[in-house]
């Protein structure tokens, strides 16, 4: 997210909305303090949702496309896959 300040904005406004209606999110500073994030118009909750996501760093954009999948070996024979998964989230 790029921060910028009121006179950039104000210089600027143009291609400023350009962006932000191409779905950037900027931030406004004034006197190196925020004041307001420039953002699209969201349809649905969920975009919302995974865009401040993607905000904090928690959620990548990723390509859309599955790798090929590799099987999982059970190391421990005498104990079914689900339970080794259950043991390992502990």
């Amino acid at each position: 997210m790029e921060s910028i300040g009121v006179k950039y904005l104000r210089d600027n406004l143009s291609r400023i909305l350009k962006r932000v209606e191409k779905g950037e999110v900027i931030r406004v500073l004034r006197h190196q303090k925020d004041v307001v994030e420039l953002r699209p118009i969201m349809k649905s909750a969920n975009h919302d949702f995974l865009n401040r996501l993607k905000d904090i760093n928690i959620l990548a954009g990723g390509t859309g496309r599955i790798g090929p999948i590799k099987s999982v070996k059970n190391i421990r024979p005498e104990m079914p896959v689900s339970d080794l998964i259950i043991e390992d989230r502990r």
